[in-house]
């Protein structure tokens, strides 16, 4: 057992904990979960909008069904059938429904829905469409 005393470290030689890596860590998770919160929760599909002469953008919060090419709907995003989308709109009462339909889908899969949201007491429907460039 060594009972002589320890002698002093000098001030390079002590021991130290470096917070550069740390930073640098935490700066690229920071990063990482702000790219993460910035993501669209809704997923883009494959409608494509009929072009018009003229139109104007709003910002409304509004409800929103999609009309795909082969007659299926989507509210919201998801997979619905016309019963679901009127029971939607009755429960939530909307002031607005955006109906995004495909340019190739037939007419009535759009009457349809305007016919379901006239029912469940929703004023204002929107039909969106691309502005022609």
């Amino acid at each position: 057992m060594n009972l002589r005393r320890r002698a002093r470290l000098g001030a390079d030689e002590r021991a130290y904990i470096d917070v550069v890596p740390l930073v640098d860590t935490l700066l690229a998770v920071f990063l990482f979960l702000g790219v993460l919160a910035f993501q669209a929760p809704l997923t883009f599909l494959a409608v494509r909008l009929p072009e018009a002469e003229k139109g104007e953008t709003q910002r409304i919060r509004a409800a929103k069904v999609q009309v795909l090419k082969n007659g299926s709907l989507l509210l919201e995003g998801k997979p619905a059938d016309v019963k679901t989308i009127f029971e939607f709109l009755r429960d939530r009462k909307p002031s607005y429904l955006i109906v995004e339909a495909d340019e190739d889908t037939r007419h009535k899969f759009v009457v349809y829905v305007m016919d379901a949201a006239k029912k469940a007491g929703v004023e204002n429907v929107i039909i969106a469409v691309r502005k022609k460039r």
